[in-house]
């Protein structure tokens, strides 16, 4: 969504050229991905299941963003997420404040929709194209032109889930502009990591450095999603939850044009759970260095069944969310999958450099403490991004804003990042 804010600003000006780079398996998106699948139920019946498996929602607290959104809604890109929602947590631990301080805004037609229609909005204006499924490994600047050329690769070798060897056997080229760009905003805080992280752009070390500073520590997450052969009599749409395991679930159903065969849900850990799950399987081997990816037979033989047994357990408790309407148990299920996101949200800035629930894995600062997430806010007097006009080089998102951790404090940092450029090259007059 960082970069989709960004693009939305730059193309504002008709007459420079945009290219987007996205190392995702399904298309732009991020941490807003969505997914479908077409499976076969308990009766050999083929189903469609749908997920948001990243970001449930976003909030709109900010005068800026708010207007924006409202201008999304008579687009129908967004709608107002409306339903029975439920907690069990003290309110300042709720996820992004649900249910407490409502309204909640959901992309129509799944979370991934509304990068892909920020990106064709601002097709429409100036030269915008979309590098999907590509991974950018090395950031080479000429010294001449000023210039950065982008090195990588693209396909199976790009994404994040693909064995070690086929990346380490794949051959880089230069991806994008032969000729270079005059200016590279980095949206994947991933991005910074060393070059064992499948995810590393080969950003200079001292700017690295300084993303990595800005950040200070990181929030993991982990999400299971589950099709159920039958209906669940769950009665609320989504919750948050006072458990050890599971922060949050919502049923797919209960979104916008959300439509699937089967009744789905995404439940997302905790972020102490996540730390976990980490520490006992890296990412990083600790012996040869190499990054580990998360593969589907861990996904849904550790995360994937542990989060549907914490979830079973929070619904079928009598003296938990549903009281005297907990449920005997939960129909079977017909689908399982999960994902593990390292990097689910920055900590807050009044955390960034110390913090007791913090852990260093792999060398890189994890943070698992509850603390408010609604309403968006500023938390700290600084930019929402980090820049180098020198070299035109930039990271923004919502590990580098200043801002409530969130979709909001992410879009606002993109769109910060793209009007600080224009201005640098003199394009916003």
């Amino acid at each position: 969504m960082t970069g989709a804010a960004a693009s939305r600003c730059l193309s504002k000006c008709s007459n420079i050229q945009i290219d987007i780079f996205d190392q995702g398996r399904r298309g732009v998106g991020g941490r807003t991905s969505s997914r479908r699948y077409d499976i076969r139920d308990g009766n050999d019946e083929a189903a469609t299941v749908r997920f948001d498996h990243g970001c449930q929602f976003f909030r709109a607290d900010t005068e800026r963003f708010k207007k924006l959104v409202y201008g999304w809604i008579e687009k129908g890109y967004v709608s107002e997420w409306n339903g029975d929602f439920r907690s069990s947590i003290k309110q300042e631990h709720e996820f992004f404040g649900l249910p407490s301080t409502p309204p909640f805004y959901v992309a129509v037609d799944g979370m991934q929709s509304l990068s892909k229609n920020i990106l064709i909005d601002a097709s429409a204006s100036a030269d915008v194209r979309i590098h999907p499924g590509v991974r950018v490994a090395q950031l080479d600047r000429d010294v001449a032109t000023k210039k950065w050329r982008l090195i990588g690769t693209s396909g199976e070798a790009a994404y994040h889930d693909t064995a070690e060897k086929l990346q380490l056997d794949c051959q880089r080229n230069v991806i994008g502009e032969e000729s270079g760009y005059d200016a590279v905003i980095l949206t994947d805080i991933s991005s910074s990591f060393g070059g064992w992280h499948r995810a590393s752009a080969g950003v200079p070390d001292f700017f690295s450095k300084a993303v990595r500073d800005k950040v200070g520590a990181r929030v993991p997450l982990l999400t299971a999603m589950i099709a159920f052969d039958s209906a669940t009599s769950i009665p609320f749409d989504a919750a948050s939850f006072d458990h050890p395991v599971v922060w949050f679930a919502a049923k797919t159903s209960s979104k916008p044009q959300m439509k699937t065969d089967k009744e789905c849900w995404s439940i997302v850990s905790t972020a102490s759970y996540a730390c976990e799950k980490i520490e006992e399987t890296p990412m990083q081997d600790q012996k040869t260095g190499a990054f580990i990816p998360q593969s589907p037979d861990y996904l849904t033989t550790v995360p994937g069944p542990e989060l549907l047994a914490a979830f079973e357990e929070i619904v079928c408790d009598k003296t938990g969310i549903l009281g005297d309407n907990a449920l005997c148990k939960l129909p079977t299920h017909v689908f399982m999958d999960a994902q593990r996101w390292g990097s689910a949200l920055p900590c807050h800035r009044h955390l960034r450099h110390e913090s007791s629930a913090r852990k260093v894995l792999s060398g890189v600062p994890y943070d698992s403490g509850l603390h408010p997430l609604a309403p968006t806010r500023i938390e700290e007097d600084s930019k929402s991004f980090l820049a180098d006009d020198d070299l035109a080089l930039y990271q923004a998102g919502d590990m580098m804003s200043n801002h409530t951790p969130g979709l909001e404090g992410a879009c606002l940092s993109g769109m910060d990042a793209a009007e600080h450029l224009l201005a640098h090259f003199g394009l916003n007059g």
